[in-house]
Formats: structure tokens, sequence, C-alpha cells
């Protein structure tokens, strides 16, 4: 009965920390996707202010 448990909290901590992994690069993806987008947004925006004042 206790290896059954013993071998029960294993395996949820072993789905808890593939999950966290996983929740961390995915969080990790996004901001990185939103540093881009930022950056070509800064650059657009620089570029009409430019162009507006020529």
């Amino acid at each position: 009965m206790a290896l059954i448990i013993f071998i029960d909290i294993l395996g949820i901590g072993i789905a808890v920390w593939f999950l966290a992994t996983r929740l961390k690069a995915k969080l990790s993806e996004v901001e990185e996707r939103k540093a881009k987008r930022w950056k070509r947004d800064e650059f657009l925006a620089a570029e009409v202010a430019s162009d507006e004042e020529e």
C-alpha cells in the first residue's frame, strides 16, 4: 500500500515538473514575441515620425 502511494506521489511530482517546464518555455516564447513586436512597432513609429518631419 505504501509503495502505491509513493509511486502515485512520484508520478504527480513528475507531471507537475513537466507541466511547469512547458509553461515556462511557453511564457519565454511569448515574451520573445512581444519584444520583437515592440521593436517592430517602435521602428515603424520612428519611420512615420521621420516621414512627417519631411
